[in-house]
Order: structure tokens, then sequence, then C-alpha cells
């Protein structure tokens, strides 16, 4: 089913927007905004709910960012604009603006920013500052748009945010816009439609239109997992392609975890991990979770504002109703149109197969580290620097936390997260009587699973499919992920990614070089290093699940490697010093009771 989404026009006609180019900004100031006057540097202008700052023509745009004209000095000592953001949990401020344009507007600008205020001001109160300058009128580059997204999302995580630029609609709206379709997977015409309905007059020109459009294209190409032709997902990639996409998305400490890692693999990893010795979810499992649920609200407030003011149809209220437009990425290339989706079969419909990890042990959510990185130059950061790029000025505090305010919209935001979390525990709890269930049991059938060397079922291939398909085209999709139960599927998930890759982890060259590594060194020291860490990656996984299930060993590293190398069942023997090395490896670097004592012992402590 499709359904007509206008697409946004722009504010300006094309002559006007000629016309603003060619003035000079002094006449600009003066014509257009009014000068020492200007209607923007004030709150004489505008109503009492265009001033959700006080003092500052602004607006809620979501529950935590709010768009808004330029402060000044003036107003910031005259309204307490510093008391307002510490009062709603302002934790970040970022400007869009170029130093020293619109001067001749309002009062002077502060001789060492080029503001019309000193940065300084807000960091001495612990609130972070960014500067992504952007031309009035014009747009940046799409890896700074894309800086500034990913910026805006670390920000949001540490409290609310505010977003201006001079007027705070044309630029301040194209990155809010790039924001929604970053984090919801929107379609443009969406994003641009609803932060014009929350913010009026927003994304101006034609340009800034035509970005936003060229933002979400450039990321629907770099948000496939799982690329599959006949779905229009794009074209097989390298491992090391693959890590540089993702490192262009990714930020915080998540990009420092996963640098040489590819997501999909270690999230698989760390579920199968988790599931195989019978312990809580880690910490990876339980943001998925935390984020599909923020995401979850944001995508329905984005959707209902969108059908009342008719660029969508009506939604049912049923909670088991396919959902319409889903924003798949295969739209982003279009104007017009969404692609029904099939996350209800993967919420609902369970397979109930004999390697279905739901019957037998309780996943029950606990806050520990389940899972440790690999190379000790890949151990997350500390969560009290941030390391900015140097477009950026902040100023890094030690306690900053996120606080919900307290009105109703913040309380029932924080029942539905509670609702979504325990709807998801009590799916995934077990009846009483299973619980004594050894986790030596669990890990038995995740072993037989990853050692099949045959064709996985139907179901299987179909549900992986479906999966397949929501973690490219949904950020949800990645919560679906570490919710999946069935052994057969994440392990079909796992082998599947391995041997789409368009070349093999591990090539030709790579065998030979192995195959003459000496004995004073380490076994995978020859690689690359995004090899490298991958295959450790996947060995410590391998590790956990045979230390409890031994007998399986040997042919879950033969699934391994011919799924690392793209070769066929029968070369294996032919790779006989490979896997040999690879055991040798288990044996010496991953010894089989060290992440089940380490794991245990967390465990204890909590």
């Amino acid at each position: 089913m499709q359904t007509h989404v206008p697409v946004p026009r722009p504010a300006y006609s094309q002559a006007r927007e000629n016309l603003v180019k060619a003035i000079p900004p002094k006449l600009l100031c003066l014509l257009a905004c009014g000068g020492v006057d200007c209607r923007y540097e004030g709150p004489e202008c505008w109503k009492t709910n265009q001033q959700v700052i006080r003092g500052i023509f602004s607006s809620w745009v979501t529950d935590d960012i709010i768009a808004m004209a330029r402060p000044s000095k003036i107003l910031i000592d005259k309204y307490n604009i510093i008391e307002q953001f510490q009062r709603l949990n302002i934790r970040s401020i970022i400007n869009m603006q170029m130093p020293g344009e619109h001067a001749h507007c309002g009062p002077p600008l502060d001789p060492k920013s080029g503001f019309t205020y000193s940065p300084q001001t807000f960091m001495e109160n612990d609130i972070y500052f960014y500067n992504f300058g952007m031309p009035d009128f014009c747009v940046s580059s799409l890896v700074n748009i894309i800086d500034g997204v990913k910026v805006l999302a670390f920000a949001v995580g540490e409290g609310r945010v505010a977003v201006h630029c001079h007027a705070g609609l044309g630029r301040t709206g194209v990155l809010i816009a790039c924001y929604l379709i970053y984090t919801l997977r929107i379609t443009p015409s969406e994003a641009v439609h609803y932060v014009r309905i929350k913010r009026p007059r927003s994304i101006q020109t034609r340009a800034q239109i035509s970005q936003v459009f060229d933002f979400a294209r450039l990321l629907s190409t770099q948000l496939v997992q799982y690329p599959d032709l006949s779905l229009r997902h794009g074209s097989p990639v390298t491992l090391q392609h693959y890590l540089n996409r993702q490192a262009l998305l990714l930020h915080g400490q998540e990009a420092r975890t996963l640098r040489h890692i590819p997501k999909v693999v270690y999230l698989l990893c760390v579920h199968l991990s988790c599931l195989a010795m019978g312990l809580p979810a880690a910490p990876e499992v339980n943001a998925e979770l935390e984020k599909r649920s923020a995401l979850r609200i944001l995508t329905r407030v984005v959707r209902e504002t969108l059908v009342s003011k008719q660029f969508l149809p009506l939604l049912r209220e049923h909670h088991n109703i396919k959902r319409v437009g889903s924003g798949s990425v295969s739209s982003w290339d279009e104007q017009l149109g969404f692609m029904e989706r099939k996350r209800d079969l993967l919420l609902d419909k369970r397979s109930y197969s004999d390697s279905d990890l739901c019957k037998m042990v309780d996943l029950e959510m606990s806050p520990w580290c389940a899972w440790d990185v690999i190379e000790p130059d890949l151990r997350p950061l500390s969560s009290k620097t941030a390391t900015l790029s140097p477009q950026m000025i902040t100023k890094n505090h030690s306690h900053a936390r996120f606080m919900r305010p307290s009105n109703n919209s913040a309380r029932n935001l924080k029942c539905t997260v509670k609702k979504a979390q325990s709807k998801y525990s009590s799916n995934m709890e077990l009846s009483r009587s299973t619980q004594n269930v050894r986790p030596t049991s669990v890990a038995r059938a995740i072993a037989k699973a990853m050692a099949d060397q045959d064709p996985p079922e139907e179901t299987i291939l179909r549900r992986s499919s479906l999966l397949q398909e929501e973690l490219n085209s949904s950020e949800c999709g990645w919560a679906l992920l570490v919710t999946e139960t069935d052994a057969r599927v994440l392990t079909c998930l796992l082998w599947t990614w391995l041997e789409k890759l368009k070349e093999p982890v591990l090539g030709a060259e790579d065998i030979v070089r192995l195959s003459c590594v000496g004995r004073n060194r380490k076994p995978l020291s020859v690689l690359k290093k995004s090899q490298r860490n991958t295959i450790y990656c996947l060995l410590r996984c391998v590790n956990t699940v045979t230390s409890l299930c031994p007998h399986r060993e040997d042919a879950v590293l033969k699934r391994l490697l011919r799924a690392l190398t793209k070769r066929p069942q029968e070369d294996m023997q032919n790779l006989a010093s490979l896997i040999k090395l690879m055991r040798a490896h288990l044996r010496e670097t991953l010894p089989n009771n060290s992440y089940i004592q380490r794991a245990c012992s967390c465990n204890a402590a909590l």
C-alpha cells in the first residue's frame, strides 16, 4: 500500500532567493530583518506560546529538542536564560551560525566569538556548546550535516537540546529534520512536514529542502546491513567498506567500541554468548531495547502529528495492525510512497522449534557487562569526557545525567517506556518449572545450530529474511535482533552476514600468510585490524558456546571457517591447518573457563 505524501515546497520564490543572495549583508539585515530592531532579537513580536524560552522566539519540535532564534548577552541577562535552561534541563546548545553573520541585526556581536553571546557563558554553567556553521539561506556539506546530526543524537542522550541559527527556521530546521531521518528512518517529506508543523516556516529554501532529501538518500546507502539486490538495498560490500560506513554513522562510546568490529556481528555474538551461559542480557542489549522504546514513542508522536494535519491517513488504534509508512530506505529515492512492513510477524509469531531458547532459559534483564572488547585499544573510553571534532567547542563535565522533566508528557513517556520493557520481559520470561534448566542445555542447542552444515529450513530462512529486512529499513531492527531467541535464526543471521560480504573475511592471500606464521608470533597478528578483531569477536563467542558443549567444537570451527573463507564444505579438509590454528588460539589466548569465571564473578558482584 502506498500513501501520497505531498512533497515540501520552499517558503521563498526563486526570485526572492536570488535577490537575498545578491543584496549586501548590511542592507539585507535592514530590509529583511529590521536592523537594530530585528524581530528575531527579542520577544516583542512574538506571542507567549511562541516563547518556550521566555524572551526568545522558540518552539518545541520534540520533547527533547527546542528550535529557537539566537540568544544575545542582553537577553541572557534580562530573561535569566541560563536559569531557564537549567529548569528545562537543557544541557546542550547547538549554534548553526557562521561567526560574524547578521552583524547589523540587534545588539553588537561579541568580538571574541563573533556571535551575539559568548559560548563561555553557557559552558561555565555546565551546558555543552557546539558550533556547526552553515551560511545563511544556504547549505553546507553532507559530511558537516552528518557530524551535526551525530552530535545532536549524543546531546539528546545527555539531556534536552536547544538548536539555533539566526531566526531558528532554515538551518535549524534542516538539522532537526535530518536528525529525525537519522533516528526514526522516516522519509524526508515526513521529516520536513513535521518540523514545519512544530516550527512554522522552517526549512525555507530549495537548497535546504534538497539537502534534506540528499541526506536521506546518502543515509539509505549507509544503513544497509544485509545487501539484497532484489530489494533495492544496494550491492555487497567488503568488511572494510562496511566498517567505514559504520564509522560514518555511529557516535560516542559505541563508535569507539565498534571501531574494528561490525555492529551486527558484535551484537549477535554478545546475544548468543549470554544465551549460552544463561546470563542476564548484556548492557548492549539493554541499550538497544531502551532505544527502541524511546524511538517507538517518538515515531508515534510524529505519525499522529502528521495524521492530524492530514499528511498521512488515519491510523487505527490497534496494537497489532501493520503500520503505514515505516520509512523504508528504499522509499527515500522516491518523493512519494511507503512500504508495508511485516514487523508484526517478527514481534508476535514464534517458531517454537527445538532451538527456540525461550523455552529453555529465563532471560531476565540485568545491567551488568557480559561482554568485553577484544583488544585493549578497543575498550570503551570513559564516558566522563567527550572526544569532539575541532569544529565543536565543548565543556566536559563529569556528572552529565539525563533527567526527565516533571510534566505530564514526561510522566506518560516514562510509563510507556516501563510498559514496553515489562512487555518484553513478560514475552521472554519462562514458566517457573523451567527455571532450573542448566545453561549447558541452551549451549547445546546453540552449538548444534552453529555447527549445522545443512541449509536452514524454509521457516528459519523466512524469519531470518524478515529480520534482515527490518535491520535494513528500521532502527528498531536492532532491538528485534537482540530479542530473537531461536538459535537457528541467530546463527543463520551470523553466517549469512559473513557470506554476503563482497569478499571473504579471509582471502586466499590471508590463508597463505596464516599458514606461514612462526611459532613466536601470535597467530592472527598478520591480519589487518578489521579482520583480526572481527575474528576475535567470533572466536570469543565460539569459545563461550563450546566450553559448555566441547564435543561440538570441531564442527563449529569448521562452520565458522567456511563462513570466513566463503568456500564450500568439501574444501574444509584442505584448511585443516587453519582449523588447527584457530583451535590453538582458543586454547592459548581464550582459555575455556576465563570468560565464564569473569561473567560469574560480575554476576555475583551484582
